[in-house]
């Protein structure tokens, strides 16, 4: 009994997390939607950047709503890796997984 109650109790702090994450992004065919919230409120004018492209040179800031879309030229499926700044200076990052059709 003792170890399912820590099951749950873990499975629920993960849970508890997720609703709060810090960077949400949405892959799309041509980049990404990403949006920033800061204690679960959307961060407007987060500064967004790629940290593992080297071809995404560029930082974009969020709009009112926390969000930015974020353009990829990618050749192949690969996990990103973004990286976002508010204005309160709390720093977050996430990976997110881009496929790639081919037509």
């Amino acid at each position: 009994m003792k170890k399912v109650s820590i099951a749950l109790a873990s499975l629920m702090m993960g849970f508890s997390a997720l609703s709060y994450a810090d960077i949400q992004v949405t892959d799309t065919q041509n980049g990404a939607w990403v949006t920033v919230t800061d204690g679960g409120q959307p961060s407007a004018n987060a500064v967004v950047s790629i940290v593992n492209q080297p071809q995404a040179l560029n930082s974009f800031r969020t709009d009112d709503s926390g969000r930015v879309f974020i353009p990829l030229s990618l050749n192949h499926s690969r996990s990103v890796k973004y990286s976002a700044v508010t204005e309160s200076g709390n720093e977050y990052s996430r990976f997110a997984f881009h496929g790639v059709q081919k037509d």
